[in-house]
């Protein structure tokens, strides 16, 4: 009939859910979000991130798959046997690697920029420099008149001199300033058994007498 010759051929093709993994021809690792499309048709989808896709295609379609950093792949439907209307496929994709000339970037316009600053830097000494020039006797001389005491060594005189007044304590004579802040206590005679003696001999002698 006239109607059916006038029919076009495409309107004959079955449509075919093709679904399948787009992976790495080379390790089999899955490639995520490849752009995959009918040719000629401008249909098609976008595998996930775990690298599945599916949608509907007709027999004869070629489709292309495409994403970064690989090659574009092609996959004409009618290449395989389709059976129940549905087709699942593994679509390899080749890695496309680009070699980039080398690039070397100057922080400065021109050679007679490069020139004038290299002139005028002023280098740093090193760290072995800086630690010797830090460690010179005159300097450590210096450092070490001029340092205080910190709050440990002002604690532990502190608690020196309270020692030596608990231990002292009753028998001692008025703090005398001997060498300076650091001083301690010196100690009376009273518990000293030579000086016990003594004070007896001069009772004996009736040294304490009042004289009349």
């Amino acid at each position: 009939m006239p109607a059916a010759q006038a029919q076009s051929p495409k309107s004959d093709r079955k449509p075919v859910q093709l679904s399948g993994l787009t992976v790495s021809s080379d390790s089999m690792d899955i490639i995520p979000f490849t752009t995959i499309l009918v040719k000629n048709r401008f249909k098609g989808t976008v595998s996930d991130s775990r690298g599945f896709f599916s949608f509907v295609a007709l027999k004869g379609d070629t489709v292309v798959f495409s994403g970064i950093g690989y090659k574009t792949s092609l996959l004409v439907v009618d290449d395989y046997v389709v059976a129940d209307d549905i087709f699942s496929v593994l679509m390899p994709m080749a890695r496309d690697t680009l070699e980039l000339p080398m690039a070397i970037i100057y922080p400065w316009p021109s050679k007679e920029a490069f020139k004038q600053e290299f002139l005028a830097l002023e280098l740093k000494d090193d760290i072995y420099t800086r630690a010797a020039r830090n460690l010179e006797n005159e300097l450590l001389a210096q450092l070490a008149s001029a340092m205080t005491m910190d709050a440990s060594e002002n604690q532990r005189l502190y608690m020196q001199k309270t020692i030596a007044q608990t231990y002292y304590a009753g028998g001692q004579q008025n703090f005398q300033q001997l060498g300076g802040p650091n001083a301690i206590p010196i100690p009376s005679t009273l518990l000293n058994p030579l000086a016990w003696a003594e004070f007896v001999k001069a009772i004996k002698r009736g040294d304490f007498k009042r004289k009349k």
